[in-house]
């Protein structure tokens, strides 16, 4: 089983606590026997000196000052003695010539009594009040740095919480996010603190790499708008229709082109964010059709919609991922035509060909392209790495089979 490691300072806290507990109870047990065995003895010695001296006929003058000196004193007549005999645990009884002798262990005091036809005697010892006080002297020391030490390691451990939603934030593509720097600086000298604050430091190298790198393409696409732009102008001063066309579509074509290199920067950098909106396939087909700019789609390109799907995805980037599919399976294909099946569950892009060199996740790696010494190349490229990447984001799997010389690309949808 995983635990976190608030649980497992927890754990190891209760068990120390818990020991602490034990021990305290083992020594306190220990210390009553002891204490309780010498007034014990103190008890019979002074018994047995009284009865020495009743038996020289020099009784005491004074018992209260007698038993005094062996750590008695009579109990205040005030004191109920009826609980003590009831309740309290029997240490030892005596018949003796001066009567019968008891002694009696309750609520941590040990009581004597001599009883006999003319007198009655209570006493209890002043030393066994005090069994426990050092032990539990010990204990609230042991406790207070123990609880001490569990706070203190708790405080330590909560910034780890916000350094983890932090880097969750940051992974999700919230580049503007401060990773933990509240309440820490370069110099201190807490772990977490020092993690937190060089985590911070490679953050905002990333976060300028990748502005940098925005910034750059951003520049080279306004750059080349800016001809496209003219040259689509000019274009439109040519009298022959047909050159007139051609360069149009060509112009047309750098600009989509341009527009899918942004796209394509911003799945990469995964700071791509989703733009939902109810269409049916045969929507998507249209513009993946014009994305596409073939003269003969018709021929090439088999569409065979049997369901027209109404979905929810984010337009331009699902078309542009049919649309790779659809080219990859153009350029790849022996006879050059791809297949195109939609039905409720998913959508399939066919194409005659032989079978891959290397397992389809070969493939699906970035800026992977199969064998690249050979002359012709065959392989899926950045293409089929966008085209799951966009699957993903809409929740989507991307499968492939070959089956009958054929390849097939499934969305499930």
């Amino acid at each position: 089983m995983k635990y976190s490691i608030t649980t497992k300072t927890t754990i190891i806290f209760a068990i120390a606590f818990s020991l602490v507990c034990i021990l305290l109870i083992t020594f306190s047990n220990i210390e009553k026997e002891h204490i309780i065995e010498k007034a014990r003895d103190k008890q019979i010695n002074a018994i047995n000196y009284l009865l020495a001296l009743y038996e020289r006929a020099n009784p005491p003058q004074d018992l209260s000052h007698y038993f005094r000196n062996f750590g008695l004193i009579y109990v205040d007549k005030k004191q109920p003695i009826e609980p003590i005999f009831e309740n309290g645990e029997l240490i030892f009884s005596h018949q003796t010539p001066i009567g019968m002798v008891k002694s009696v262990y309750y609520n941590n005091d040990l009581y004597l009594q001599i009883k006999n036809t003319s007198f009655e005697i209570l006493l209890k010892n002043n030393e066994t009040s005090s069994i426990n006080n050092p032990l539990l002297v010990s204990f609230l020391i042991s406790s207070i740095l123990l609880i001490s030490l569990y706070i203190s390691v708790l405080r330590s451990l909560l910034p780890l919480k916000k350094l983890n939603k932090d880097i969750r934030k940051f992974a999700s593509g919230n580049m503007e996010v401060a990773i933990c720097t509240h309440g820490y600086n370069e110099g201190q000298k807490d772990e977490i603190g020092q993690v937190a604050y060089e985590f911070n430091n490679a953050v905002c190298k990333i976060r300028e790499l990748i502005q940098s790198r925005q910034l750059f393409l951003r520049a080279i696409m306004h750059e080349l708008k800016t001809p496209i732009g003219k040259g689509r102008i000019v274009s439109e001063m040519i009298s022959n229709e047909t050159q007139k066309d051609r360069l149009v579509g060509v112009f047309e074509r750098l600009d989509m082109l341009i527009n899918e290199f942004g796209k394509v920067e911003q799945l990469l950098s995964k700071s791509c964010s989703l733009e939902y909106q109810q269409c049916h396939i045969s929507l998507i087909l249209e513009q993946v059709r014009d994305m596409l700019m073939l003269d003969n789609f018709e021929s090439r390109v088999t569409c065979d919609i049997k369901d027209d799907v109404l979905m929810k995805v984010d337009f331009q980037l699902f078309s542009l991922a049919l649309k790779n599919l659809i080219d990859n399976a153009l350029k790849y294909a022996d006879d050059k035509k791809a297949i195109l099946i939609c039905d409720s569950k998913q959508i399939i892009i066919k194409n005659l060909g032989k079978k891959l060199e290397y397992d389809i996740n070969h493939y699906k790696q970035a800026f992977v392209r199969g064998n690249i010494n050979a002359k012709n190349t065959r392989g899926m490229g950045l293409g089929l790495y966008i085209i799951e990447q966009i699957c993903n984001m809409h929740k989507f799997t991307l499968e492939y089979k070959y089956e009958d010389g054929f390849h097939n690309f499934c969305i499930n949808i």
